[in-house]
């Protein structure tokens, strides 16, 4: 097995790492969601909220970082990142460039926009809990492509 490839898997690996604690704080987001009252919210749940957001927000970061990887191994454009996307929807590894890139605007908002608006930020949560089934799909696609393309030994 080559470096480059022994340092795709160990990014897939750490991806599994990930999707673990994703799918904890998703659990734990789902169960204050609807939230009527953001004032109301105890120190806890914000930081249930915010750790919900971080590790959504670097389980895409972290899934775009081995696409790329990807992309070099198999010897495609890499730049710009859309070029990774679309390798990736032709291999099937993502159903959806456009869905990836809605995906990635929703983390961009929530992580830069600073709502204070109560029924944006609950739309936020929404989305991204919604979304969140897209990516770990995604990361089971990866994996197999993986398995497939360079087995382990």
């Amino acid at each position: 097995m080559s470096e480059h490839i022994a340092l795709i898997w160990k990014k897939l690996d750490h991806l599994v790492r990930m999707r673990v604690y994703l799918l904890y704080s998703i659990e734990q987001v789902t169960a204050l969601l609807p939230i009527q009252n953001w004032q109301a919210l105890q120190p806890e749940h914000h930081e249930t909220l915010a750790a919900f957001r971080i590790r959504f927000s670097e389980y895409q970061e972290h899934m775009g970082k081995t696409m790329k990887a990807l992309a070099v191994e198999e010897e495609k454009p890499s730049e710009p990142f859309t070029s990774v996307l679309l390798y990736m929807e032709k291999l099937g590894c993502i159903s959806s460039v456009d869905r990836w890139k809605e995906i990635r605007e929703l983390r961009n908002a929530v992580n830069h926009e600073y709502e204070d608006d109560p029924a944006v930020l609950h739309e936020f949560f929404e989305q991204m809990v919604q979304s969140a089934p897209a990516l770990l799909e995604w990361h089971a696609q990866l994996i197999h492509f993986c398995q497939s393309t360079y087995p382990r030994n």
